[in-house]
């Protein structure tokens, strides 16, 4: 009689732990960043940023300096793969001077261009459970800006020994942009 209670008991233990539950799926939630959806613009550097403080001001000016920074970076990037692109392309006699001074020149240009970074989304959410206020910013320099910006600094240059092909300047420009993105 033990054998068959333990038996039994053996059978419901291990028919038990296999038992099927039905499983609930809850639903994936996905939540677009406000203004994210204007990055990939053809011929643009554009940045987004978020900022979040207990005060407006603080929360617009966090995310001004976040897409700032970020902007900056991309910035950057672009110009040395430009320079380095047109280096390659145009067929220089002193590939050290014309690296040299494109740095030099793209470097005034950018910080040009980093001042005039227009703002082209500047979104509010009201304050969340936390207290807080959220600011979502994005800032754009286009091709075209960043070009005249960059020739103007090329023609105040003092150094005239440097020809510039301001066609495969641009064509490499607006191929190192929509390759950064």
């Amino acid at each position: 009689m033990k054998r068959l209670a333990l038996m039994i008991l053996a059978a419901i233990v291990l028919t038990s732990c296999g038992a099927s539950r039905k499983i609930v799926q809850k639903p994936v939630q996905t939540y677009v960043q406000p203004g994210s959806e204007l990055l990939n613009m053809p011929n643009t550097i554009r940045s987004w940023a978020m900022g979040e403080s207990d005060s407006e001001m603080t929360a617009r000016k966090k995310a001004m300096v976040s897409a700032s920074s970020n902007l900056s970076i991309l910035l950057n990037s672009v110009v040395t793969s430009t320079i380095d692109r047109y280096c390659i392309e145009a067929s220089t006699d002193d590939l050290t001077v014309t690296k040299d001074y494109f740095s030099e020149k793209t470097t005034i240009a950018s910080n040009l261009a980093l001042i005039g970074a227009q703002v082209i989304y500047d979104h509010w959410e009201p304050m969340n459970a936390q207290g807080k206020y959220s600011c979502y910013v994005v800032l754009e320099i286009t091709a075209d800006d960043f070009m005249k910006t960059l020739m103007k600094s090329m023609a105040d240059a003092k150094n005239k020994n440097v020809k510039v092909d301001e066609e495969l300047l641009r064509e490499q420009l607006l191929k190192a942009i929509n390759a950064a993105k």
